[in-house]
């Protein structure tokens, strides 16, 4: 084959392993074709393919749960967020705080919910194969308690907005993320050997209230944002974000997120109609 063969691995590796399996010889020889390293654009286009055939996978209809799964961590680690900048602000809108608190609530317990027959069929031992992916949560959290134990203990001694502090909130924030994705990927790895597990209507309807509780939950902190910007005003266009940053920035960051995550959940609660 002529052109790069490096870059063509690559590129071709970023794309899901049973779509490898059906097209990547194929799509190897043509981007070997097109001389795909000397065509940035080609090289642009191939990795937004990739993501779009990663998501086509979270959607599929082997996985129904897939796509939930992945929208509650990115809803977990939105809320942990809030919870972090709501510290500071003790008092101020407490009705717009607790209908977020009782929203998350609704939301990941019916995705528990949703989940339950299918954690059934694996505690049966009816799913083989399992285990491995179970231990990935454990695995993440001992490694994130490992790498808090070592940033605290370099922050020590530091003020409160000094460089070392800020690096090692950076530091525990990002490897909370990862225990999040890593727990996300084993439970769409587990339930992909047991999709079809429980009632269709009652999967859909966990679904969807689980869309319901998230969308209750952005609106609640949206309230909640606002409700600090009546409040304090000084606050609110203060430095009381995450690591002393911009609290607006900071609101905005973790309400985007719940969004983000509630238009996923959405998205999936169409793809199974109550009906």
């Amino acid at each position: 084959m002529s052109g790069d063969i490096r870059l063509v691995r690559v590129l071709v590796g970023c794309y899901p392993s049973t779509w490898r399996h059906r097209y990547g010889e194929e799509y190897a020889q043509l981007l070997c074709d097109m001389q795909v390293h000397r065509r940035p654009r080609l090289v642009v286009d191939s990795l937004l393919g990739a993501v779009r055939a990663h998501g086509g996978a979270l959607m599929s209809v082997r996985s129904p749960l897939a796509l939930p799964v992945w929208s509650a961590a990115l809803f977990t680690a939105a809320g942990l967020g809030f919870a972090k900048l709501a510290e500071d602000f003790p008092g101020i809108a407490p009705t717009a705080h607790t209908a977020m608190a009782i929203a998350s609530a609704v939301a990941l317990l019916a995705l528990a919910a949703a989940a339950a027959p299918a954690a059934a069929v694996i505690v049966r031992g009816r799913a083989n194969g399992t285990g491995k992916y179970v231990a990935a949560p454990l695995v993440a959290v001992a490694a994130w308690c490992a790498v808090a134990w070592i940033v605290t203990a370099v922050a020590t001694g530091h003020g409160a907005r000094s460089g070392p502090n800020a690096a090692a909130f950076a530091v525990l924030v990002a490897a909370g993320l990862g225990v999040l994705a890593a727990t996300a990927w084993a439970a769409t790895r587990v339930l992909r050997r047991v999709p079809a597990a429980g009632p269709a209507r009652l999967r859909s309807a966990a679904v969807t209230a689980t869309a319901v509780g998230m969308a209750a939950a952005t609106t609640a902190v949206l309230a909640w944002g606002l409700g600090v910007r009546t409040a304090d005003p000084a606050a609110f266009a203060g430095n009381q974000g995450f690591v002393a940053t911009p609290f607006v920035s900071s609101w905005l960051a973790v309400l985007i997120a719940l969004a983000a995550a509630t238009v996923l959940s959405g998205v999936a609660a169409r793809r199974h109609p109550t009906a």
